[in-house]
């Protein structure tokens, strides 16, 4: 779906399929549609990380066409900010910037780590989830 997103407006595809981006990267679902922008923005930063009240899942739906990257200044409940790296699909370390002072349980691959924050910390943390110095 994003794949077809991102192909330009106008280009030529099946006779069922309309719709693309503008070279501005408006959605052009004819003639412009706005939640396909928003929606998709968001569909992308779930797929990077999901928080609920049990705390922020990291990579929980991570594509197989993006196995490397880095994201910074994802939100999070809780008032967290998550920067994160990962390589070959698999994550390689995250920061959480925590803006509340609040506690934050961590979700990757199996583990979990739960630490208490101060407001303006940083916490670095390996793909184990284990605290970097």
């Amino acid at each position: 779906m994003l794949g077809n997103l991102f192909t330009p407006a106008g280009a030529k595809r099946s006779k069922n399929h309309r719709g693309g981006s503008y070279p501005n990267l408006f959605d052009a679902h004819p003639p412009f549609q706005i939640d396909g922008n928003f929606g998709a923005t968001a569909g992308i930063a779930e797929m990077l990380l999901q928080s609920h009240s049990d705390g922020i899942e990291l990579l929980p739906a991570l594509p197989p066409a993006w196995p490397n990257g880095s994201v910074k200044g994802l939100l999070a409940r809780g008032a967290f900010e998550v920067d994160m790296t990962w390589r070959h699909g698999q994550l390689v370390g995250v920061a959480i910037h925590s803006k509340a002072g609040q506690p934050c349980r961590l979700r990757y691959g199996g583990k979990s780590v739960e630490i208490e924050t101060t407001a303006g910390g940083v916490y670095p943390f390996d793909a184990s989830l284990q605290p970097v110095e």
